[in-house]
């Protein structure tokens, strides 16, 4: 994810970094994050059970998966599977911003509706 670090690097965008399945579920569970991106494939798994694992979370975030090979099927698999989006490496800044901004925005408006209905 060199490129996803130069991207955001100098942005407001706080950048946590995991390299294996177990690393990143041991992060999410010790600090939530505002937005998951993940690479399809990873040494010790792959996206769909890091997914999992974050619709477990109080509230769960927005989920992006990052691949080399993003076709329609892929994407169709990212949607239908609860994931918020896919990026297709390799990445466009714009395109980068735009997803993490529009994901956060979509997180923010869900933490709202459900304080909303807790009241």
């Amino acid at each position: 994810m060199e490129q996803l670090r130069r991207i955001l690097g100098h942005s407001r965008w706080t950048l946590r970094e995991a390299a294996t399945l177990a690393a990143a579920r041991t992060s999410l569970d010790e600090q939530p994050a505002v937005v998951v991106m993940c690479e399809a494939d990873l040494p010790d798994g792959d996206w769909k059970e890091l997914l999992d694992h974050t619709e477990r979370l109080p509230l769960p975030p927005p989920f992006i998966v990052v691949a080399r090979q993003a076709d329609d099927y892929l994407w169709m698999e990212v949607l239908n599977s609860g994931g918020y989006n896919l990026l297709a490496t390799p990445l466009e800044e714009r395109e980068v911003f735009r997803m993490v901004s529009m994901a956060w925005l979509h997180l923010r408006n869900r933490a709202q509706r459900v304080r909303a209905a807790g009241t």
